[in-house]
């Protein structure tokens, strides 16, 4: 999800309970749970760029933990685009 900064946070949705269509992209969308500022390590990192699909030299230039704003998401609410 961008922020107004830019930068990007990372969405998870609390117990894997529940999760947003991939075609919600574009919609004002509404969230309610807990944000935090997160380290996470080299092998998650890796783990998630291959789970999107990046090439295996760009996955094992990740080297380092990176710090970032999570989200835990309990509630989602997608509303009409105006």
């Amino acid at each position: 999800m961008k922020l107004p900064d830019g930068n990007s946070m990372r969405v998870t949705f609390k117990d894997y309970g529940f999760f947003i269509p991939t075609n919600s992209q574009g919609f004002p969308i509404v969230l309610e749970g807990v944000a935090k500022v997160t380290e996470t390590d080299v092998e998650t990192l890796r783990h998630y760029a291959e789970d999107q699909g990046k090439a295996k030299q760009e996955v094992e230039a990740i080297i380092a933990p990176k710090k970032e704003i999570t989200f835990e998401a309990t509630g989602v609410l997608i509303q009409e685009k105006r």
